[in-house]
């Protein structure tokens, strides 16, 4: 069977070559074509007849055909099975000139006409394009990339890398890594680099280290970088992202000393200016047991004034150290019906007789910290009662969903706020008019810092056409991943 196998093949030898879905090419010792097959006339657009006993440098650029004369002759005083050109680009010629990146494989074989050589030729076009998508993808991406090869070797990098960095593209090309690395930690990476290798997976590189990398100028910067593991025509590589998270660590660490600050003079105040204040309201009792019958109706009343006026810096220093524990975000979370959590705020400040309310709550739910929230709108609601400039008027607390969000928002038709006054409204100790500045001006500034330090955010809209304030309360409707724990 074998044999007649063999005799098949000898007598069909050309119809199975142009059945093969690769170019081949048969040259002569003298490099002239002997055999084309009919794959190699659809890449170069020749027909067979105009090839046959051409030189197989027709079949290269122009640019090429010099050079490859030698490489031609070395290969044919020693020949072997082997790819052309390893380590280069390789270009073939079509008959209209045009020019398309090639791989070749060359094998001898003999021949009752003496030694001929095979060569296989595969159009790679369409890769490159691919390859070339690759890194113009790679290249616009906003975080830094680059691939690395089995020895850690940089076979690519984007302009954001090197940006990032400092260098320039061919000054980290087939450079080591750890170049990269500051560094106390470039022995330490070498294993850890082989054991990825070795072990490929997508993670992120260095989880729960901080992680740093080194400018070509010397200085250090925060970082951090995703792992993958890819494929290519040059076998295995590792993709990394690089994001420098400089920014984000200056603004946390503003963000803990400002924290830091507020609390530290919160409870000085608390503890510093409270106990001289009940000291005075106690010497003030004692005062008036002293003066009894005999006080006069003037200095009763200086006397009352005296005391609402410590009530209020007493008060105001309790708002004072609310304000500052409001930053501190709430770990327990569970489910909260909003009519609920409604109904609970009015029943403990009803709105005055003639005032009318309505809510739209009844079908909200979200999963959250209960009592946060119930702070923020109660404060918002007893401000829309407090500052409302008639007798008789609406407030609305409705809601509503958008996105992740759960929008709640309390409506009045009170006097409204100026637009120049709503940037400062949620600042510390801002009151508007002579009636609120009975309080402390925290209010609004309690509920903002109470949002915010859970993931949302207060919007106010108050315009001149239109009487009243809309506050929108933004709550996530879920659980975090980069709030909660």
């Amino acid at each position: 069977m074998f044999n007649d196998f063999s005799r098949f093949a000898e007598s069909n030898a050309a119809v199975i070559a142009d059945a093969v879905p690769v170019g081949i090419v048969i040259t002569n010792s003298l490099g002239n074509l002997v055999f084309v097959n009919a794959e190699l006339e659809r890449m170069t657009g020749y027909e067979r007849g105009d090839l046959l006993g051409q030189s197989v440098d027709l079949l290269l650029p122009e640019r090429f055909r010099a050079v490859h004369v030698s490489h031609r002759e070395g290969y044919v005083a020693a020949p072997s099975q082997r790819h052309m050109g390893e380590g280069r680009e390789l270009y073939a010629r079509r008959r209209d000139g045009s020019e398309f990146p090639v791989e070749v494989g060359l094998r001898p074989m003999e021949t009752t006409a003496g030694r001929m050589t095979v060569a296989c030729v595969i159009d790679v076009s369409a890769r490159r394009r691919m390859e070339d998508s690759f890194r113009a993808i790679v290249d616009v991406m906003p975080n830094g990339m680059l691939t690395t090869d089995a020895l850690g070797r940089i076979t690519m990098a984007n302009q954001n890398l090197c940006a990032m960095f400092g260098y320039g593209k061919e000054e980290l090309l087939g450079q080591p890594i750890e170049m990269l690395l500051p560094e106390r930690h470039r022995v330490n990476h070498v294993p850890l680099r082989d054991g990825f290798s070795a072990s490929p997976s997508k993670r992120l590189m260095g989880v729960g280290r901080d992680l740093t990398g080194l400018r070509k100028d010397g200085r250090e910067m925060p970082v951090e970088i995703g792992l993958t593991s890819i494929m290519t025509e040059s076998g295995p590589m590792t993709l990394a992202a690089v994001v420098d998270i400089t920014m984000r660590k200056r603004a946390e660490l503003k963000l803990r000393e400002a924290n830091a600050q507020l609390e530290e003079f919160t409870y000085v105040s608390s503890h510093d200016l409270r106990a001289p204040i009940r000291g005075i309201v106690t010497l003030l009792d004692w005062i008036k047991e002293d003066l009894g019958s005999a006080a006069s109706e003037a200095v009763i009343t200086n006397m009352g004034r005296m005391a609402s006026r410590l009530a209020r810096m007493d008060q105001l220093i309790g708002d004072l150290l609310n304000y500052a524990r409001s930053g501190r975000r709430s770990t327990k979370t569970e489910r909260i019906d909003l009519a609920d959590l409604a109904a609970e705020i009015v029943e403990l400040e009803p709105a005055p007789e003639g005032m009318k309310l309505s809510m739209d709550l009844c079908a909200q739910t979200i999963e959250g910290a209960r009592i946060p929230l119930q702070t923020v709108l109660r404060n918002l609601y007893s401000n829309a009662i407090k500052h409302h400039d008639k007798p008789d008027g609406h407030i609305a607390i409705q809601a509503r969903e958008v996105g992740s969000y759960c929008v709640i928002s309390v409506i009045d038709d009170g006097p409204g706020i100026p637009e120049s006054a709503q940037g400062r409204v949620f600042r510390l100790f801002q009151t508007l008019t002579t009636a609120e500045r009975k309080g402390s001006g925290l209010g609004l500034a309690v509920a903002k810092r109470l949002t915010e330090s859970h993931g949302g955010r207060i919007e106010l809209t108050s315009v001149a056409q239109k009487p009243g304030c809309i506050f929108e309360v933004w709550w996530p409707k879920f659980m975090r991943s980069d709030l909660d724990d």
